[in-house]
């Protein structure tokens, strides 16, 4: 419940903020919803790599589609999701879910020397990084506003409004944002985790 509530506080602030950036600067952050999404998962980039690759792809796709048919309006919002839907689904079948790396790249939370150790290290510790897109839709509403106003005024309203909503959480929900990350890191499996469930179980 807290961590829905989270959610719940997060996409609240996200739109605040959305709404008055857009009237002070006219800048819009991806979509209503989209900054308090984002603001959540920061100290997952690999997700919000992952989220942005799908929507810019979203919006060439649909730029390259609307110089052959005729894609404007209702027509067009509808396809640019449903576009992005298919390249972050599409995205998550060929990572299989998530890639091997060193603990200190799916970590970005330890301090430089123990990335420095973690990372150079022959015996590096390996983890199971979880990848996938931020909500089905996400990319969808976000390349629906790089088709409207441009790549970099898009990034540029998404960033500036996601950082103000996660600080405003840090100030607010201190506990709740805590709890919401540590839930998140509990459910990262470990990389012996993965290869038992690939292999049964089995040595």
């Amino acid at each position: 419940m807290t961590l829905l509530n989270l959610l719940a506080v997060s996409i609240g602030i996200g739109l605040v903020f959305t709404v008055l950036l857009t009237e002070a600067f006219g800048l819009a952050a991806g979509g209503l919803v989209v900054p308090g999404y984002v603001a959540l998962k920061v100290l997952q980039p690999w997700d919000l790599v992952i989220t942005l690759l799908a929507a810019y792809l979203a919006f060439v796709v649909v730029r390259t589609l609307s110089g052959f048919l005729v894609i404007y309006g209702r027509r067009r919002t509808a396809l640019t999701i449903l576009t992005g839907y298919l390249i972050g689904s599409l995205g998550e079948l060929a990572f299989g879910g998530g890639l091997i790396v060193p603990a200190a790249t799916a970590n970005p939370g330890l301090d430089a020397m123990d990335a420095m150790n973690a990372g150079l290290g022959q015996d590096a510790p390996l983890k199971y990084l979880e990848l996938g897109v931020i909500g089905y839709i996400i990319p969808g509403l976000i390349a629906i506003w790089f088709d409207r106003q441009g790549v970099v005024r898009t990034l540029t309203g998404l960033i500036l409004t996601a950082s103000l909503v996660r600080l405003s959480l840090v100030v607010i929900m201190p506990e709740a944002l805590a709890a919401y990350e540590l839930n998140q890191a509990a459910h990262m499996p470990s990389l012996q985790d993965t290869l038992n469930s690939v292999t049964g179980g089995s040595q």
